[in-house]
Order: structure tokens, then C-alpha cells, then sequence
């Protein structure tokens, strides 16, 4: 990347690495290897999956509790750490319950039962409990963030193989950071444990910025203030404030207008657009994604390669404020275009998002044969994925609705073809895959952004 190479560039790609894994659905454990330079960024992606701008279906936490040596008395730190989110105590802006309790996503109250054997297959269970008393997220995770903190030169690798011996139940998930060059936890990759080597150009990344202003330690530069200000950003999604919001985004974009640098400029928008929508300041998070999609695309024309990857999430944020306030119409338009954009950049993953959501919108308003056609365009497009990915993606539910939808609009026929492709793209266990239970729940929604 060299003399291109951005810090936000190296932001994007922390994000295509856990979309590689997000939809997977048999691991328990990924473990980060990252490189001395490369541990900020991996840990600033995953605080940033933890606040409302996250991008990912999963709820993150994080555990600060250090790993000192000892597994057991690590387990009842968790433990203490975990009741500590629910305490009378709490500050305001962290009391959870508070917050569920505000946005009407609180199904019945909850305390976390303190009175069980305080081992860790226990404490998974609990969360669990915790995650059923909330609506909305019957097909998200929690995904449970350990950093790399006080522990280093000490051996985690025995307390995370007792974890995996002991079980980790579905809806839990758990991710940690490790040196490359002085490894805490060695445990062979296997279908619960996967590893991600990230490949990034920090070093580039700093030099460009240094290049540009050597500000150090300076509190008031504008590289600091803008840090500060995503993050004013961020917790102001929490109150609710759209008037204190409002502020804080122009802040935000004032400072990232100092720094002179499109792809800074285009990331304030997006987030301000992700923040709006979080507080469902509609009206507003569509005017920030058009500023979005206007930026990206001077940076396309510019050849510049963060532009499409700015424009398709802008466009994607645009259309789902579209879909939730039911102006179809306008949804499927974006997300048409969208999926045609996709087939310019060789992007078979967003084609097919883009088609599958079309062909929702259509089964929504009862255009069968419209749908139908969509959904077809969708799994021509999955098509060009790997088995894996097609499995463990959108692309089953594209599939589902297609067999739903083609039984009522086409000839058994057809459908013999469609499921004979199906099983080619599938497996032989196709049907368990698209036609189960959890199938019949077939519906596209997005991450519900309640925990900060």
C-alpha cells in the first residue's frame, strides 16, 4: 500500500477480516495475531463493534479483568466483573438495564443469579439467560472481547482449552488478541478455534499521517481531537439526544475538515449517518448517507480504493433507513443499484445482498414473481462465493425465499431445477440448511445498536 496507505484503509480492512468469519457458525474462539503495530487497531475495531456504529450482527462486551496466572481465580473475576454491569452503582450511561428498559427491548426484568457454581460453561449460561430477557436478538450472538492487557508474557493457553472443554454454548462467542512475536495462547486450529493473521500496512498508515503533521502527544491537534470526537459521537447515541448529537457531529466534521483528507472526511460522514440512524434520527441519517455516497464517489472517480467500500456501506445504510420507514419503492431502487455497482467491482457478496433485499421488498408487498426473479439473481451471485461462505450467509435465507416464493409462482418443474442447483451449491444437506425450523423465521433485519 505504501505511500497510499491510510489508518482508516487499515480500519476497513480489520472489518473485511471478521466478515470473513461473522456468518461461520462453528466457532467458539478467534484468536487475533497481530504484530506489535497492529494491537491499537484490532483493539479499536472491536470497541468500535461494541458501540452503536458497529457494523456486525453481534453484541459485543469486553472484560477488563487481567489475566494474572491463576485460572480459577480469573473465572471468579469474570464473574464479579459481570455482576458489576448490573450494579446500583453503575454510572448512568452504563446501566444497561436502564438503557433496555428505555428503548422498550427489556422483555422482563433481569439480576444476574449470582448463586451457581462460578465456572465459566456458567457464567456462558447466564449471559444467555441475560440475552433472552431482550427482544431482537433471537439470531445475534454475544461476542465476548478478553484484550491483551497485563497478561502479557503469561500462558493463557490452559484456561481457554479448560473454556473449550467445558463448552461454549450457541449464542456465545469469545475473541482475544495475541502477539505474534510472543504468544499467551497456543491451542490448535480446529473448527471452534480459527485464527486471524491480519495483513496490515501501519507502519505506512503513521508515516503518511506523521507526514503530514507531527503532532506527538499535542491533546489539541487535529488528528487527537478527531479520536476524541468519534468517541463524543459515539456516547451521545446512548442518550438519546438529538439536539446534543447534532453538536457533536458538526464538531466531528469541523475537525475532520482541518485534516484536509477525503478519506477522513467520507468515514465522519458515515458515522454520523450509523449515529443518526442508532437514535432513529431518519430524516438525518439519509442526509449524512447521501454526503456519504457523494464523497465515495469523487474518491471512485479519484481511483481511489476506499471509495467503493465507503459507498456500499453509505448505500446500504440509506436503503435500510428506507426499508424501515416502508418506502419500498426507493429501497429496492438503492439496492439495485447497489448490486449492480457490486457486479462492477467484481463484489458477488453485495450483489447478492442486494438482489436478496430487492426480492424481500417485493415478497413484502406480495410480488411473487417479482420476488422470485430477485431471489434468483441473489443465489446466481452466491454462486460465485465459496461453499463455506454460501452456508453460513444470507445466501440460505435467499434461498428459502426463493423455494417459498417459486412454489407458489412456478411449475414443480422449475423447482426440481432450483433444487437440484441447490444441492450443488449446498451439499447434500441442503434441505437441513434451507429448510429447517429456524428457516421458517426468514427475515432480513439489522443489528439492534443497545449496548455502547
Amino acid at each position: 500500500m505504501g505511500a497510499s496507505a491510510s489508518v482508516v484503509q487499515e480500519y476497513f480492512k480489520a472489518v473485511d477480516y471478521w466478515a470473513d468469519i461473522a456468518d461461520k457458525e462453528d466457532w467458539k474462539l478467534a484468536i487475533w495475531i497481530a504484530g506489535q503495530n497492529d494491537v491499537d487497531l484490532v483493539d479499536r475495531f472491536l470497541e468500535i463493534e461494541r458501540s452503536p456504529v458497529g457494523q456486525f450482527e453481534d453484541i459485543f462486551f469486553r472484560f477488563e479483568t487481567p489475566y494474572e496466572g491463576s485460572g480459577d481465580e480469573y473465572t471468579e473475576q469474570l464473574w464479579q466483573e459481570y455482576a458489576g454491569w448490573f450494579s446500583e452503582e453503575v454510572e448512568e450511561k452504563y446501566d444497561i438495564i436502564k438503557a433496555l428498559r428505555h428503548d422498550g427491548l427489556l422483555k422482563e426484568e433481569y439480576v444476574p443469579d449470582m448463586s451457581v457454581e462460578h465456572t465459566a460453561a456458567n457464567l456462558w449460561k447466564e449471559m444467555l439467560r441475560f440475552k433472552a430477557c431482550i427482544s431482537g436478538l433471537e439470531n445475534a450472538c454475544f461476542c465476548i472481547y478478553f484484550p491483551l492487557g497485563q497478561e502479557r508474557g503469561l500462558s493463557r493457553t490452559e484456561w481457554f482449552k479448560k473454556v473449550l472443554e467445558e463448552g461454549i454454548p450457541q449464542g456465545i462467542r469469545l475473541t482475544t488478541i495475541d502477539m505474534k512475536k510472543n504468544r499467551s495462547v497456543n491451542l490448535d486450529e480446529s473448527p471452534a478455534v480459527i485464527y486471524i493473521c491480519p495483513k496490515f500496512d501501519m507502519a505506512a498508515a503513521l508515516h503518511n499521517r506523521m507526514a503530514r503533521s507531527d503532532t506527538g502527544n499535542d491533546l489539541i491537534a487535529p488528528e487527537n481531537r478527531f479520536k476524541q470526537q468519534v468517541s463524543a459521537v459515539m456516547d451521545c447515541t446512548q442518550k438519546q439526544d438529538w439536539k446534543l448529537l447534532d453538536k457533536e457531529i458538526r464538531k466531528l466534521l469541523d475537525v475532520a475538515k482541518e485534516l484536509k483528507d477525503t478519506n477522513i472526511l467520507t468515514s465522519a460522514l458515515f458515522i454520523a449517518a450509523e449515529a443518526c440512524y442508532a437514535i432513529r434520527e431518519y430524516k438525518h441519517s439519509i442526509k449524512y448517507s447521501d454526503d456519504t455516497i457523494r464523497e465515495a464517489e469523487k474518491a471512485m472517480d479519484n481511483g481511489e480504493a476506499a471509495g467503493y467500500s465507503y459507498w456500499k456501506m453509505a448505500t446500504s445504510m440509506k436503503a435500510a433507513v428506507l426499508t424501515a420507514e416502508k418506502k419500498r419503492e426507493e429501497a429496492i431502487a438503492l439496492y439495485e443499484g447497489l448490486a449492480e455497482k457490486a457486479i462492477g467491482q467484481k463484489d458477488p457478496y453485495y450483489v447478492m445482498e442486494g438482489y436478496r433485499m430487492c426480492g424481500f421488498l417485493r415478497y413484502e408487498e406480495g410480488q411473487l414473481n417479482q420476488a422470485f426473479e430477485y431471489f434468483l439473481l441473489a443465489l446466481a451471485a452466491g454462486s460465485y462465493l465459496s461453499e463455506e461462505i454460501r452456508r453460513n450467509s444470507t445466501f440460505t435465507y435467499a434461498a428459502y425465499l426463493a423455494l417459498h416464493t417459486g412454489r407458489q409462482v412456478r411449475a414443480p418443474i422449475d423447482m426440481e431445477v432450483l433444487e437440484g442447483q441447490l444441492q450443488e451449491w449446498l451439499g447434500e444437506d441442503w434441505k437441513q440448511l434451507v429448510e429447517g425450523p429456524a428457516m421458517q423465521q426468514a427475515k432480513a433485519r439489522r443489528k439492534s445498536k443497545i449496548f455502547g
